[in-house]
This record gives C-alpha cells, structure tokens and sequence, in this order.
C-alpha cells in the first residue's frame, strides 16, 4: 500500500500555486496529509531545505529515506498524480478507461493540457497586478498586459464552455485545467468589479461555478481564518477585508 503524500503549501489567503496542487488532489479524492508553512518567514525555511529543492510550495511528498518520493513545481504534481494516484484522468475528468476511445476526448486533453502549460508559464500581467488575495477587495489601475491576459482567459472560458451547460466546468467534468484556473477567479473577485474591470457573462457563470465548489469554497473558509499580512503579495487599494482581520 502507498504511503498517504505530503503536500506542503504557503499562506492560503495568498499562495495560488499551492491552491492548485491542493484543489487537484481533493477533485480527484486523493488522500493526503497537508503541512502549512508562513511564506517569508523564518520558520518556514527548515522545512523547505528538508523538502522543497527549489525552497518554493507547493511540494508533495511521501516515502522514507532511499524511497522517498519529492515533487515539486505544481504541473509535474499534476502530471504525477495522474500517473500513480488516481484512476480518473485528470486532464479530462473521464476514467482513464476511456481517454483513448476517440479522437474528441484526444482534442480535449490536449486542450487541457495547452492551457495548463499555458497558464502555467505565461499570463503574467494578471499575476503581476492581481496577486491572490481572497479575503479583500480592492482595486487597481489595470495595466495593458493585466488585461490583455483577462481578454485571453475569457476566450479560453468562452471557448471551453460553448455548447455547454450553464453551471459546467471548462471541460464538462472537472480537470486540471479548472485548479490551474481557479486563483484566477479568486483574483477577479477580488479586483475585477471593485476596478471597472467588465467582465463577459460567461466568465461570471463559471467563476459562479467554482465559486461554488465545495473544495474551492472549503479553502477560502480556511484562507479567511488566517491572520497574516503579507505585504508582499498585498496590491491597489483595500477596499473591504472579510474574515478574521475583519472582526
């Protein structure tokens, strides 16, 4: 029997990269033990030189001395688990069973996985301007390249989710491609209304329908507990804050 992973992940208010490791093992019923470590701070680097190579989270783990098992960087997490941890394809949602059965589920991992390595390592005016902060809202003067990725991430959405149900994820059932996206919709929730930033009704059916997965929303319920500010990774004005500082 497999030893149950380690994921150790940063700040939930803030660490986006660890929000889509974690989300993905929860979608796909992973089980797995969690360790949280403070972003920038000094009790945080033991535990990152014992694990993380790159001293970065998110990091999975599991195994002891010569058969430990270290993954770091959140795609390779994807692409690991998908090989050794579940039975369902993370790249389409289906069993794995079926992922080979015909040339429209071969498009769509394909797809998924493009908009994974895209997201992955590009749309960096977002990130750049929009750095996840769950439990404020505030706003900001938008850079070109800040929305230029918006403009982009509402065409993979509208893409993705023509001909689909209302309330649908990007690619029917949930994949990776809707944890690579989720800090997404948590930073426009953020910042896109409190700046002006309009936004298609597409992109706010689905925010509304990751806004309302229970995994997502059991994250925030956490990231609203926390008492942390990082300065860092605090931008524009701070209109309203919600959770604990809020009290």
């Amino acid at each position: 029997m497999m030893q149950k992973p380690l994921l150790i992940i940063g700040n939930k208010n803030y660490s986006s990269w660890s929000l889509r490791a974690w989300l993905l093992l929860k979608a796909f019923n992973i089980d797995f033990d969690e360790q949280l470590i403070e972003l920038f701070h000094p009790s945080a680097i033991p535990i990152l030189d014992e694990h993380a190579p790159t001293g970065k989270v998110p990091v999975l783990v599991y195994g002891q001395d010569d058969e430990k098992v270290t993954v770091w960087d959140t795609l390779a997490i994807a692409m690991h688990i998908n090989d050794y941890f579940t039975n369902v394809d993370v790249w389409t949602g289906l069993s794995k069973s079926e992922t080979k059965s015909n040339t429209s589920i071969r498009i769509n991992s394909a797809y998924c996985q493009s908009i994974v390595a895209e997201m992955h390592s590009g749309l960096m005016g977002i990130r750049s301007d929009m750095p996840m902060n769950i439990r404020a809202i505030a706003k900001i003067q938008p850079s070109a390249a800040c929305l230029k990725d918006i403009a982009r991430i509402e065409e993979i959405f509208a893409d993705c989710l023509k001909n689909r149900s209302t309330d649908s994820y990007l690619f029917g059932h949930f994949t990776a491609a809707d944890a690579f996206f989720a800090p997404v919709i948590l930073r426009l929730q953020t910042y896109a209304d409190a700046s002006d930033i309009v936004l298609k009704s597409t992109t706010k059916q689905y925010c509304e329908t990751m806004l309302n997965n229970p995994h997502l929303q059991a994250w925030r319920e956490a990231a609203l507990e926390e008492t942390r500010v990082i300065k860092e990774d605090e931008a524009g004005e701070i209109l309203s804050v919600v959770g604990v500082l809020a009290d």
